[in-house]
């Protein structure tokens, strides 16, 4: 299970104050705004309204054609870089065609740092960007410089704590997580690295975090996944079905929980439950190998040995180079139990 990675996006700097209320009169504002820009055209601080708006509404593109022209003005500007690389990296990350945005980014943030090396904002989103390269030693290094700034950036202490844990540093990592909840301790995600930390460690303070996680968001999927998997390796089955069990009433086709379940449901010898938790998972992702395999040997167990093979070829048909269903067809052969 890979953790979904909680990347801190710097969108949340820029509140969207749209009036919904009168949708005619901001459409009215942003014209009278165009035309006064361009009957200024170098006027850098009516531009930067501009491109405050389309941030609002999450236009990059649009942001970056008038930073850009702010740029061409005064190259020097400290705003125009720090903003410009904030948008060539949202873009980058989920537009995969434009992969030179990042190093754009990198370029745009290095001047903004260098123009004003006061600036906390921009040694967070440096360190972010480092993050997403994989950089995690320059990440701490540029989190540190923000947070000696300004130290009650929770978000910051908790990315710091992520790339301290990708360099297996965990006692580190478990500090820092633990410095975002001093600062903020409704912020879910410290709690959730905490957990894994913990997990990984076959610490029981893991299942104490999940809960916490899960008490200021009921229906958080990563969290409930994640301690069901807890119970489940420390085979606590009951408390992982019934953990599962809500997972799916947020998430009914995931096909992990589905086959997670009928993994255990093998486990407990009810390999009759576990044929259909099988199928659920296939229904959810016709791809999941590891499903026709299982189910597969649900069926062989149980008898089933026409349906047994049908779904370990479904399995190798899937995933030629799947070995355990290969082995389980030629076991199958060997033994004189195919169907005839």
């Amino acid at each position: 299970m890979r953790l979904i990675f909680f990347l801190f996006s710097l969108s949340l700097f820029f509140s969207c104050q749209t009036n919904n209320n009168d949708s005619k009169t901001v459409k009215s504002d942003i014209v009278l705004l165009s035309e006064k820009i361009n009957q200024n055209p170098n006027d850098v601080n009516l531009i930067l309204n501009r491109v405050d708006y389309n941030l609002n509404l999450k236009k990059y593109e649009s942001a970056l054609f008038d930073l850009n022209q702010c740029l061409s003005i005064d190259s020097l500007n400290s705003r125009c870089n720090f903003l410009a690389a904030f948008c060539y990296f949202e873009i980058s990350k989920y537009d995969q065609t434009k992969s030179e945005y990042g190093k754009l980014a990198l370029d745009c943030i290095k001047n903004s740092i260098e123009i004003d090396p006061d600036n906390f904002l921009a040694f967070s989103l440096y360190g972010e960007i480092n993050i997403a390269y994989g950089r995690y030693k320059q990440a701490i290094d540029c989190f540190n410089k923000s947070l000696s700034k300004e130290y009650n950036q929770y978000k910051i202490h908790h990315l710091m704590g992520y790339a301290f844990k990708k360099l297996r540093q965990d006692d580190e990592a478990i500090n820092c997580f633990q410095n975002s909840l001093n600062i903020n301790p409704e912020y879910i995600e410290p709690y959730i690295e905490l957990a894994l930390v913990y997990q990984g460690m076959n610490d029981t303070l893991a299942e104490t975090y999940y809960l916490n996680a899960l008490k200021i968001d009921s229906s958080n999927v990563i969290s409930l996944y994640n301690l069901a998997l807890y119970y489940q390796s420390n085979f606590l089955y009951n408390k992982a079905l019934e953990t599962y069990n809500l997972l799916l009433a947020f998430d009914a086709f995931n096909a992990n929980t589905h086959y997670n379940i009928g993994f255990i449901h093998m486990e407990l010898d009810l390999h009759d439950v576990a044929v259909n938790n099988f199928a659920d998972a296939i229904y959810s992702n016709p791809s999941f190998f590891e499903s026709y395999y299982a189910r597969g040997i649900c069926f062989e167990t149980l008898g089933n040995i026409a349906q047994a093979e049908v779904d370990y070829k479904r399995a190798i048909e899937i995933n030629p180079e799947y070995n355990f269903a290969i082995d389980a067809l030629e076991n199958l052969n060997k033994n004189n139990l195919k169907y005839k």
